[in-house]
């Protein structure tokens, strides 16, 4: 037993006039979504800015351990020229000042003299 259908008996609504009605929670749920990523990336306190600040202070931590680092340098410097005679007498020869009782004696520095230049082999060849 056959039985013979028609296309009209088999159609199949192209459209459902619901579908938008069944999409609405789903745009405003993803509307949401991005824009509280929206928010939370670009906002003051937000991830970017956050990231930003993380860099800033391991830059500045750096530079603060750097200027511990030299601080201390400067304190033995400053205890060494208090106290140590041989570095006090160091940093006045650096300063070009002598004890009493000596004398300076100034060398002129030896000026080289130029090369000439060599003429060139063949340069008076005819």
């Amino acid at each position: 037993m056959r039985r013979n259908t028609r296309l009209t008996d088999m159609t199949i609504p192209l459209r459902d006039p619901n579908r938008k009605k069944r999409r609405l929670p789903l745009f405003i749920a993803a509307a949401l979504v991005i824009a509280v990523v929206f928010i939370s990336l670009f906002r003051d306190t937000g991830i970017i800015d956050s990231w930003r600040l993380r860099k800033t202070e391991r830059q500045l931590r750096g530079e603060v351990e750097k200027l511990r680092q030299e601080n201390a340098q400067l304190k033995r410097t400053v205890e060494d020229l208090r106290g140590n005679p041989a570095v006090i007498e160091q940093e006045a020869r650096r300063l070009g000042l002598i004890k009493e009782g000596e004398n300076v004696i100034v060398v002129p520095q030896r000026q080289e003299p130029r090369p000439q230049a060599s003429p060139k082999p063949g340069a008076n060849r005819p």
